[in-house]
């Protein structure tokens, strides 16, 4: 009997068809980006940073260099003439050689950062990528614990570029970047960025698509060192902020010039991590009390709100810049609408999660006597913890409004069980919110007997 004969292996899917144009998911400058260029550090390979000027790439790279205490060089290739990098030849027993410029790393570790790469004149452009991808320039060789990075320009209509070639960016480790309004509120706020500037981006998700992050901090600059007067008259004002932004972002931000001045004599952020009993704050707050002047107590709020409820909270969390235990000190001493204002803002946000110690899988999984349900219950019972039931109702909604979870969940009687029980626990306010969320999704909760 004859064998059957053996099947050919199936073979291996093709890969995704993608434009030769295809572009991947810019990175925003911040932690993320920061990784990557850990990784590219670590690994010596040179990097393309693309991205529209004034978002902050240098610096970025500036503080890559600091976090793993490394020295950099930054060279604006715009500005050099071909011995600024090449160097100046020399005769050296009747051959010639090239003298190596002072500013080129001879040892140690750090990053070479070469600034408008594209941008570059071709007698320039050529000894840089040279550079990059070779590490070495005629007799000069770039030392072992240095990399050499590079700032580009996207190749469109708004910047004049010379294009690099395709095999040659297929050299380079490659990166698509853009500007992140949450990252740079979050160094704003430390920075002592103008106020002005910093709640108008904060309340315009669209700041950045207009004016980059480098040009508002140029504005809050000329807003910081305006007399009181010339504010108030508003012609120079509007004068000197027109140098720098368009006529539609200069009267959003006038409009809002009333709410610039500050009463308080400490930093607004700095109550997030440093506020407790006896603190300087702490003894301006009570003076003010006991003086009835309340506009403090709404400054305060005003302030902090936008602030907490922002996307720049989980930027100041990893850097521990926010402390629950400040916060919560913090909210102890404000009155109850006040302090209801803060913990709303903080808890109804889903970049916050994170602060707590409650995940969304440990609430679905066993929860009836678990300790989540254990850290639930102290913090319901507990007025100034109260705040962080809704952060993991916050995130427990999130985490449901996962399609790719939805099916599993809706079939799981222990998910359904928690969910019923969870609800009988919570403050109303989350527990409609909560409800809302399982009524949008489908999923029906099994109440407790």
């Amino acid at each position: 009997m004859a064998k059957p004969r053996a099947q050919a292996a199936a073979p291996p899917p093709a890969p995704p068809s993608l434009s030769v144009d295809a572009r991947p998911t810019a990175i925003p400058i911040g932690p993320r980006l920061l990784a990557v260029l850990e990784v590219a550090y670590r690994a010596r390979r040179p990097v393309l940073l693309e991205g529209p000027t004034g978002i902050g790439k240098s610096e970025l790279v500036r503080a890559l260099a600091e976090q793993l205490g490394i020295g950099t060089v930054v060279l604006d290739l715009s500005l050099l003439e071909p011995p600024d990098l090449v160097g100046l030849p020399v005769i050296r027993d009747g051959r010639t050689i090239y003298a190596a410029p002072e500013v080129l790393p001879q040892s140690g570790a750090g990053i070479l950062m070469l600034e408008e790469l594209n941008r570059a004149e071709r007698y320039i452009q050529q000894p840089a990528l040279q550079l990059l991808s070779a590490r070495r320039l005629h007799q000069y060789e770039l030392p072992p614990g240095w990399v050499c990075f590079a700032a580009i320009n996207p190749e469109s209509a708004d910047y004049q570029v010379t294009p690099l070639d395709r095999a040659l960016r297929a050299r380079f480790l490659g990166v698509n970047v853009r500007a992140d309004r949450a990252t740079w509120l979050a160094w704003a706020e430390v920075n002592g960025v103008h106020p002005g500037v910093v709640a108008l981006v904060r309340a315009h998700e669209r700041a950045f698509d207009d004016v980059p992050p480098r040009t508002w901090t140029y504005a809050a600059q000329v807003l910081s060192v305006l007399r009181p007067e010339e504010i108030a008259a508003g012609e120079v004002l509007r004068d000197a902020l027109a140098g720098y932004l368009p006529p539609s972002w200069v009267e959003v931000l006038i409009a809002s010039r009333d709410a610039w001045s500050s009463r308080l004599s400490f930093d607004i952020r700095s109550l997030l991590s440093t506020y407790g009993p006896g603190s300087p704050a702490a003894r301006e707050l009570a003076q003010a009390r006991e003086r009835g002047e309340t506009d403090r107590f709404d400054e305060v709020v005003a302030r902090l709100a936008p602030l907490l409820a922002g996307p720049e909270v989980a930027v100041l969390a990893s850097q521990g810049r926010l402390s629950l235990a400040a916060f919560e000190a913090l909210c102890a001493d404000l009155p109850g609408d006040h302090r209801e204002r803060l913990e709303e803002a903080l808890g109804s946000n889903a970049t916050a999660t994170s602060l707590i110690d409650v995940r969304p899988d440990e609430l679905l999984q066993n929860y009836p006597g678990s300790a989540a349900e254990r850290r639930i219950l102290a913090w319901r019972a507990d007025p100034l913890r109260r705040y962080r039931v809704g952060l993991a109702v916050t995130a427990l909604r999130a985490h449901l409004e996962v399609q790719a979870r939805l099916t599993d969940i809706r079939r799981s009687n222990a998910a359904r069980i928690a969910l019923g029980q969870i609800l009988t626990q919570l403050p109303e306010p989350w527990a409609l919110r909560l409800v809302e969320t399982l009524k949008k999704t489908g999923i029906t909760p099994i109440r407790p007997q």
